[in-house]
C-alpha cells in the first residue's frame, strides 16, 4: 500500500510517518510512506491507497489538495489533520474518511489508520455480472444502485468507463450479497450503495449526482437504522 502524509509543518510530517511506520512494522504490513512538506511537491495523485492531509496549509489547503486528489484518484482514503473542528463540513464535501484533531494524535492515529485500511479494502472489492455470457467484473467501490424491472436488473455506475450494465437476475439474491458490502434496499425494486447516500427520508434517497429514488415509507425506521448503523462504522468522525 501506498500512504500519503502532507503537513506544511515538518514535525507533524515526521509524528505521522514514524507513528505509520512503527504500526506497519508490528503488524506486517507491507507499505511505502511518502511524506511531503510541500503539497505542490506532490506527484502521481493517482498512486496513493491512503491520505493524510494538513487542512490547513500556506501553499494549497488541504481541502484543494483532496478536490485534486479525489479527481485523479477516486477510490482514494482521506484522513484530514487539523487543529480546528470548524472545517469539518468542508472534510465533508470531498468525501474524508475521518477528520482528526492533532492534539488526539498519538490517541487515535493508528486506530484511524487501522479504519482507513479496511475501507481501501473494501474499495478493493468486485462482484462479476453475467452480460450477454459474458463474465465482467465490478468493483464494488463503483455501484451507484441496482434497479429492477421484473427479471432485468440495471446496474448504475459512478467512476467507471461505462454508466450501466443489464442483466438478468434476482434482487432478492444481490440484496443478500451486497447487504454485507454496505449496500442497502431502500425499496423492492432499488438497491443502493450507502457510499453514495447524500440524504435518507420518508419517502425518498437522494444520491450523488442529484439521483432521487424511492424509498419505502413503510420500513423507513429500519432503513434508518440500517443506514446510521453502517454511518457510524464507516463514515469519517470528529473528535
Amino acid at each position: 500500500m501506498n500512504f500519503l502524509v502532507c503537513d506544511d509543518e515538518m514535525k507533524i510530517v515526521e509524528q505521522v510517518s514514524t507513528l505509520l511506520q512503527e504500526h506497519c512494522m508490528e503488524n506486517g504490513i507491507h507499505a511505502q510512506i511518502h511524506a511531503f512538506d510541500d503539497p505542490c511537491a506532490i506527484k502521481d495523485y493517482d498512486s496513493y491507497d491512503i491520505a493524510f492531509l494538513d487542512i490547513d496549509m500556506e501553499k494549497l489547503n488541504g481541502i484543494n489538495l483532496a478536490r485534486k486528489l479525489r479527481q485523479e484518484n477516486p477510490g482514494i482514503v482521506i484522513i484530514f489533520l487539523t487543529n480546528f473542528i470548524q472545517y469539518a463540513p468542508e472534510g465533508f464535501e470531498v468525501q474524508a474518511f475521518r477528520y482528526l484533531l492533532k492534539s488526539d494524535m498519538q490517541e487515535r492515529l493508528v486506530s484511524y489508520f487501522e479504519d482507513a485500511v479496511r475501507e481501501v479494502v473494501r474499495e478493493k472489492q468486485i462482484i462479476t455480472i453475467s452480460v450477454n455470457a459474458e463474465l465482467i467484473d465490478i468493483p464494488v467501490s463503483h455501484i451507484l444502485y441496482l434497479e429492477s424491472n421484473l427479471r432485468v436488473v440495471t446496474m448504475h455506475l459512478i467512476n467507471d468507463d461505462r454508466e450501466e450494465y443489464r442483466f438478468y437476475g434476482n434482487m432478492t439474491d444481490l440484496s443478500e450479497k451486497l447487504e454485507a458490502l454496505g449496500f442497502l434496499r431502500v425499496q423492492k425494486s432499488f438497491l443502493v450503495n450507502m457510499e453514495y447516500i447524500e440524504q435518507l427520508q420518508y419517502e425518498k434517497v437522494s444520491l450523488y449526482g442529484g439521483i432521487v429514488l424511492p424509498s419505502s415509507a413503510k420500513n423507513h425506521k429500519t432503513l434508518k437504522q440500517q443506514y446510521l448503523k453502517w454511518r457510524g462504522k464507516n463514515r469519517w468522525a470528529i473528535f
